[in-house]
């Protein structure tokens, strides 16, 4: 097991590399050339943020870890759109990345709470 703060210190370092990756002039990135690929990017991005918040805090011990991990990447991602919307240049606020970033929180979510809960029956 990953001491934890090791993992607070991945945590951390993902999210400041999301915000300086989400803050770049789009003109630095390079361009997939796939349909959805931003859309796809976004909610991978978002999923593996709330992984490695619920992974540290569990490891913490906090309680609600699942509310606030959740709550905090969608809450980040709607935050560093705005700052697209306004900070940058190039760059535009999109609900649709956010709708993706949201999807991507509560796919991983939901795999998470329930990777304990399914059991397979012996035959």
């Amino acid at each position: 097991m990953v001491p934890k703060k090791i993992l607070l210190v991945i945590a951390l370092l993902y999210t400041i590399a999301l915000a300086v990756l989400s803050l770049l002039s789009s003109g630095n990135l390079p361009d997939l050339e796939v349909d959805y690929a931003d859309k796809v990017a976004h909610l991978i991005a978002y999923g593996v943020l709330y992984f490695v918040w619920q992974i540290t805090l569990d490891a913490y011990k906090i309680p609600k870890a699942i509310l606030i991990a959740s709550g905090f990447a969608i809450t980040y991602g709607i935050i560093l759109e705005v700052l697209q919307g306004t900070l940058t240049v190039g760059r535009t606020l999109d609900m649709y990345d956010v709708l993706a970033n949201c999807i991507g929180v509560v796919i991983i979510l939901i795999v998470y709470k329930y990777k304990n809960k399914t059991h397979v029956k012996n035959l």
